[in-house]
Parts: C-alpha cells; sequence; structure tokens
C-alpha cells in the first residue's frame, strides 16, 4: 500500500516536472530520445505491446508534431509500429527546432568611443 503510495508520489512528480519544462521542440526530442529508449527495451525484453504507462508519454509527444502522425499512430501498440512513429515525430520536431532559432544577440565587449 505504502509502496503503491510512494510510486503514484513519484509519477505526479514526473509529471508536474514536464509540464514546467513546456513544449519546446529540443525538450520534446529529449523525450523522444527517450521513448525510443523504452521502446528497444521492449522490442529486447520481446514485448508484445507498448505498456500503459509508456502511452501518455507517446502521446504527448505525437500530440504537438503532425496530424497526420497522430492518425498514424491510432491504436496500434506494437513496439516497432510506435518507434517508426516517434523517429517521423524527431523529423517533424528537428525541423521545428532548427526553424525556432533565431540569431544570438551580440554583446560588445568595449564601449565604442
Amino acid at each position: 500500500m505504502i509502496q503503491q503510495t510512494v510510486e503514484e508520489q513519484s509519477r505526479a512528480l514526473f509529471w508536474h516536472r514536464r509540464k514546467q519544462l513546456g513544449t519546446k521542440p529540443r525538450n520534446l526530442m529529449r523525450e523522444a530520445d527517450e521513448l525510443l529508449y523504452w521502446l528497444e527495451e521492449c522490442l529486447l525484453q520481446d514485448v508484445k505491446l507498448v505498456p500503459g504507462w509508456l502511452l501518455p508519454r507517446i502521446a504527448r509527444v505525437i500530440n504537438h508534431t503532425d496530424r497526420e502522425l497522430q492518425e498514424e499512430l491510432g491504436r496500434d501498440r506494437r513496439p516497432e509500429r510506435v518507434m517508426d512513429v516517434v523517429f517521423r515525430a524527431q523529423e517533424v520536431l528537428m525541423n521545428e527546432s532548427i526553424r525556432s532559432r533565431t540569431e544570438a544577440k551580440v554583446i560588445p565587449l568595449f564601449k565604442n568611443r
């Protein structure tokens, strides 16, 4: 009972921290990398379906990308298929990350005399 409460609190804290990070493309790229790690673990462990605790995280990343990827993911929970969709979501996020960059403000080191 106590162990379950501890797990629920850690999960709630995890999601609270994720919300604070925001939905910047670079943060979503990091999340996609971590998701790919877990999906590869599913393949190595010969898990037939993606675990339920991983699906909300996958949906969060996919929802911030292309609408077609959301439809393509659908209800298919096979790790191979989900990995393909996450790879394509990474491609979209990479393009967004590159587009969102702006030139850095140059700070003069010395005052002009």
